[in-house]
């Protein structure tokens, strides 16, 4: 008891000399702590984590995440195994947030509470510093914490065997599982328990997993086995050997993948050169067209450029393609690239009204309906006057003369005047207010400036006022969502930022963002911030998902479907309507496992929102 109690001190004291002598000058004695042990004690310090502090809580848990229904039954035996031992069984998600908690006895219980050891609170590393959830995640082994190995004192009298949980298909780590017991009562063999109990965890992803990405797998390996890097992709899935270009973020994966799926593929393979990255790749079609696709790319020279760390494919995704249908998509991409290099579209429409605004007279701005032009137009003149600007429609103009006085004053204010509806001016009214709108005036703010917004350029070749089109300044054109795909997701956190100031900038899933890409924006901005508007749960995460997007949008995902994977969609979606949206109950009336129901609606992207609609709907 004495030497334990002495071994307990020891570990403390290395611990504190850490901290506050630092990571150069303190050493811990090889003989104290295992490697792991250490090393997890270092990033600890090195991330500042309080030994003192305690976790905290992040957000509601999914109970119909992948990883709690992979785990269930599993959880379910262990418990029933440990009945008699006084242990508990924890598992945490990718964050290190604890979803699921086994315990045997109430006391237990009581005692994990005081350490907030319970569901929704986070174990991570970072957050807490050595434990048995958080530091198999971090460190992608197995760990054995005992006493005050723990980095957080409130966990000194827990002994904690966890295992990291690798996703079979993706090698990503995915959570983690951990067997706890009192540090009196702790047995080396926990270790083996918790790696066992990690890996059936693991197969149960593996039965769990959509068979497209079970084929992406097999592409993979396949692949890498060759001499030459490799990136292979469907639509919501890169795996690559090739350290730069795992850095892909979503919205590279599904631009260079719609543009690869909407190719005219004359063969199944593409000769590519990628002269940002110093490298070559032979472009493979495998699998079926359209959603089902699979992509691999062998980089046949040696990336150099993408070795040190510049990933230019990224922004730059493919240039100088070789073969006889190259051109097409060569161009395609070559413009996409060009619309994300330059500023968003929006900031060249307010640089060009100010070089409109270095002409005298009226600024004219243009677009189709829905394109935001009022927005623009009072955006413009805020900036240029520091004030709100008055806002008239044709209409107004033509009631009488109060309205120009009012407008006069306006401008006399250091104000800005926006009139809409320029299209239902008539030729009288259009001279009158070029001439109100003819600056400087005494007395008036240079940046009170008037701006007309209209639907369309006149079809007669005249500008709005009857001139030729050359005698007043071009107006600024707004151009409508469809024309900008490269730059959609650039306009989508520029309105939402004005939408939700302060929150995280938005993010998009490569299946999300493949459904926004093809979506027709018949509604423009005008649709897109209704659209934003809804979503309540995005504004907080800053993650848009396929499942936050109206049910028509989501159905570009899955418009390629063949004739009886459609038929095999309104079946699912008849039996959980029939169910009241309960699976357990789908999954009877269909004649199917639980587990088959749940791999064939992620394959068929049949989401919650559409679970409840009729068939076909």
């Amino acid at each position: 008891m004495l030497d334990k109690s002495r071994r307990e001190d020891e570990l403390r004291s290395a611990r504190e000399r850490l901290i506050m002598q630092g990571l150069v000058r303190a050493s811990v004695p090889a003989s104290l702590v295992a490697e792991e042990i250490e090393q997890s004690w270092r990033r600890s310090v090195s991330h500042h984590v309080d030994p003192g502090a305690g976790p905290h809580i992040l957000g509601e848990i999914d109970p119909d995440s992948a990883i709690l229904r992979a785990a269930g039954r599993i959880l379910d035996q262990w418990q029933t195994n440990l009945t008699d031992s006084r242990m508990a069984l924890f598992l945490a998600d990718e964050d290190g947030r604890i979803v699921s908690r086994r315990i045997v006895d109430a006391q237990d219980g009581r005692t994990l509470d005081r350490a907030n050891a319970a569901e929704g609170f986070v174990f991570s590393e970072r957050a807490l510093g050595t434990n048995g959830l958080g530091t198999p995640i971090e460190g992608r082994g197995v760990v054995f914490v005992r006493g005050n190995e723990h980095f957080n004192d409130a966990l000194s009298r827990l002994a904690c065997a966890g295992a990291p949980i690798k996703h079979p298909i993706t090698g990503r780590i995915v959570g983690s599982l951990s067997i706890a017991s009192h540090v009196d009562a702790a047995s080396p063999l926990m270790v083996a328990m918790a790696r066992q109990a990690g890996h059936e965890i693991a197969e149960a992803l593996e039965l769990m997993a959509d068979s497209r990405d079970l084929e992406l797998a097999r592409t993979y390996r396949r692949f890498r086995s060759s001499r030459h890097p490799v990136l292979v992709m469907n639509s919501e899935t890169v795996m690559t050997d090739l350290p730069a270009l795992a850095h892909f973020d979503a919205e590279s994966h599904a631009y260079l993948w719609e543009m690869l799926r909407l190719h005219r593929w004359d063969e199944d393979e593409l000769h590519l050169e990628l002269p940002m990255l110093g490298t070559e790749a032979m472009v493979r079609r495998l699998g079926r067209a359209g959603q089902d696709a699979i992509f691999a790319l062998e980089f046949t020279e040696p990336a150099s450029t993408a070795a040190a760390g510049q990933i230019a494919v990224v922004h730059n995704p493919l240039h100088n393609l070789k073969g006889a249908a190259a051109p097409a998509l060569r161009d395609v991409l070559d413009g996409m690239a060009a619309q994300r290099a330059r500023p968003t579209p929006y900031g060249a429409v307010q640089r060009q009204l100010s070089a409109s605004a270095a002409v005298d007279g009226l600024i004219r701005l243009i677009g189709g309906p829905g394109t935001g032009k009022r927005h623009q137009a009072s955006t413009w003149l805020r900036q240029h006057t520091g004030q709100t600007p008055r806002v008239f429609t044709a209409g107004d103009l033509a009631v009488d003369g109060e309205v120009w006085i009012g407008g006069d004053a306006a401008l006399r204010e250091g104000r800005g005047i926006v009139v809409a509806g320029g299209d239902n001016l008539s030729g009288e009214l259009r001279g009158r207010l070029e001439d109100f709108a003819k600056l400087p005036r005494p007395g008036v703010h240079p940046g009170a400036r008037v701006i007309l917004t209209e639907r369309t350029e006149r079809i007669d070749g005249t500008d709005s006022f009857g001139d030729a089109a050359n005698a007043v300044p071009a107006a600024v054109r707004i151009p409508s969502l469809a024309e900008l795909p490269g730059e959609l997701p650039d306009v989508v956190r520029e309105v939402a930022a004005e939408l939700f100031p302060g929150a995280p900038a938005l993010r998009f899933s490569p299946a999300a963002l493949q459904c926004l890409l093809a979506w027709h924006w018949p509604g423009n901005v005008a649709e897109l911030v209704r659209l934003l508007a809804a979503l309540q749960h995005p504004a907080v995460s800053g993650l848009i998902q396929t499942k936050d997007l109206p049910v028509p949008m989501r159905q570009t995902s899955w418009s390629s479907l063949s004739r009886y994977e459609q038929s095999e969609r309104d079946t699912i979606i008849g039996a959980l309507r029939d169910a009241d949206g309960n699976k357990s109950r789908a999954a009877e009336i269909l004649g199917i496992g639980r587990t088959t129901l749940y791999r064939r609606m992620r394959a068929l992207k049949i989401d919650d929102d559409e679970r409840m609609m009729a068939p076909g709907a």
